[in-house]
């Protein structure tokens, strides 16, 4: 009898081990292997930037600036939002593909953040705004500016194609973050509908940058949602011990295709 009790407790602790073994495995593989292929870096811009082009090629070149591109790229990096969207809480959902022909070509690229009362920021100055201490927390991997959502640490949003409302699909999704310190806390899902594909884990780089590269294989990513660290950009919120601040810089995507 105790030796059938040994047996049964080496049996639990074994399987309950392999299960944590799972769990820390989804840092490094998609829960769908077969479906999406990853590319992930951590550290300075030149660590950054081997794995990024890698990821580019895949995503399509040239980037598009015009409409109606087949094949192709698409890139959003903050820069060219105006000052007047820049440190408020206003930045339009839409600002990435409206659908008004008098707006620039250049503009349209397909993105829609939903839902479209998040609230939304870019910063030029690190989010010190906000707090003071950002201003060493955080630095664009394409100055000057950078990006997050206000008020939560969960972003979502979905394709279409670009200057439309017609809904659309991406092939291959990247983005770059800053400062991540915790890494389980930063997580890009892509997803067909509301069926998800893969969810991976951004790899850990403080005060540094972290990409997330994503191509799903005979799938089509529709929506992407971004968990951003674990704690919201707020005053006196410090980045540090457990709590995990982090903000976003360069989105890259495959051109935007119509869904059927």
């Amino acid at each position: 009898m105790k030796r059938l009790f040994l047996q049964t407790a080496l049996m639990i602790a074994t399987a309950i081990a392999f299960s944590s073994c799972d769990d820390d495995d989804k840092d490094y593989t998609p829960e769908t292997p077969n479906q999406v292929e990853v590319i992930r870096a951590e550290g300075e811009i030149d660590a950054i930037n081997a794995k990024l082009s890698a990821f580019r090629e895949i995503a399509g070149n040239p980037v598009n600036a015009t409409l109606g591109a087949k094949g192709g790229r698409r890139e959003i990096n903050w820069d060219g939002v105006p000052a007047n969207l820049t440190n408020v809480n206003t930045f339009p959902a839409d600002f990435f593909n409206p659908t008004d022909p008098a707006i620039p070509e250049a503009r349209k690229r397909g993105l829609l953040y939903t839902p479209a009362t998040a609230a939304l920021r870019v910063s030029d100055n690190n989010f010190a705004d906000i707090d003071p201490s950002y201003a060493n927390e955080f630095k664009a991997f394409s100055p000057a500016k950078l990006f997050s959502a206000s008020g939560t640490v969960t972003t979502d949003f979905k394709f279409q194609v670009p200057g439309t409302n017609q809904d659309a699909y991406v092939s291959s999704f990247g983005i770059i973050f800053s400062d991540v310190d915790d890494a389980n806390a930063t997580i890009v899902k892509v997803y067909e509908g509301n069926d998800l594909i893969a969810e991976v884990k951004a790899t850990a780089a403080d005060k540094k940058f972290s990409f997330v590269g994503i191509t799903a294989k005979n799938r089509k990513i529709t929506r992407v949602q971004v968990k951003a660290g674990n704690t919201v950009l707020a005053a006196g919120a410090l980045d540090g011990g457990d709590k995990d601040v982090v903000v976003m810089d360069d989105f890259i995507y495959s051109e935007p295709i119509a869904l059927k």
